[in-house]
């Protein structure tokens, strides 16, 4: 399974990751469809570069026509966010779509905290750095479409430990 390899392989790499998205809210426990991978990592030139290299050897390219390292300058991202709206860069299988990772780099997002304050948790035997409930809801407030807004209810349900 695709997302048992990334986790694995990110984890061996040591890199400081968060799985933000939809696959973070079904590890904290809300049910729900998703077919790719967001997640946010330290926005540091090694830590980008580590990522880049574990998704390509997972056989991942990226969508975009830089290495993922060339845009660590905070200035950078802040600049491609304001005028590109570009929130992520999408790694995905040329050979199979359904294989896609989002590396999450605005600013906005604040990646460098997510990672940094991430929670290891288990999904069968493989460990798993997600993103606190209150970095997603903060996410999920940004992007503001439906599924994020439910995402949301669930998400505060859980935090306030209510059914």
């Amino acid at each position: 399974m695709f997302i048992v390899e990334l986790f694995t392989a990110l984890h061996a790499a040591g890199i400081e990751y968060a799985a933000v998205g939809g696959v973070a809210v079904n590890i904290h426990g809300v049910p729900r469809m998703t077919y790719d991978v967001d997640i946010v990592v330290a926005t540091t030139e090694s830590s980008l570069r580590a990522v880049r290299e574990v998704l390509e050897r997972l056989g991942l390219r990226s969508r975009l026509p830089f290495l993922l390292e060339s845009i660590a300058d905070v200035a950078t991202r802040t600049e491609l966010e304001a005028e590109r709206s570009l929130f992520a860069v999408t790694f995905t299988d040329p050979a199979n779509p359904l294989r896609e990772v989002d590396v999450l780099i605005a600013p906005s997002l604040d990646p460098d905290g997510t990672a940094a304050r991430a929670v290891e948790r288990s999904a069968g035997s493989i460990p798993v750095r997600v993103a606190t409930i209150e970095d997603l809801v903060r996410m999920k407030r940004i992007a503001n479409r439906p599924q994020d807004l439910a995402d949301i209810a669930h998400l505060e349900r859980i935090a306030r430990g209510t059914p």
